[in-house]
C-alpha cells in the first residue's frame, strides 16, 4: 500500500478563517489571539511553531505576489479578526 503524503495548507482565504475562528469562539469565547493561532495551525496540520522552516516558504496568492507562509497565514488571520470584532 502507498502512503500518501499530505501538505498541510493555509485556509484559502479570511473567509476561511473567519469560520474556522467563529467556530473556534463558540467553544470558548473567551480564547485569545495566540490560542486561537494554536487551534487553527493544529486543526490543519500546520506546523504550531512560527519558527518551523515551513512558514519561510513562499506561497503565491491570488490578491499579490509571494509571500511567505508565515505572512500569508498572520495577514489572513488578522483580517479575519478585524471583521469579527468590527462585527
Amino acid at each position: 500500500m502507498a502512503i500518501e503524503y499530505y501538505e498541510p495548507r493555509i485556509p484559502g482565504s479570511y473567509h476561511s478563517f473567519m469560520r474556522l475562528i467563529e467556530r473556534l469562539l463558540e467553544e470558548n469565547p473567551n480564547a485569545s489571539r495566540k490560542e486561537l493561532k494554536w487551534r487553527i495551525k493544529n486543526m490543519t496540520g500546520l506546523p504550531p511553531k512560527h519558527d518551523d522552516p515551513f512558514w519561510d516558504e513562499l506561497e503565491t496568492s491570488n490578491l499579490c505576489a509571494s509571500r511567505t507562509r508565515r505572512q500569508l497565514f498572520d495577514d489572513r488571520f488578522n483580517v479575519a479578526m478585524l471583521h469579527i470584532r468590527n462585527g
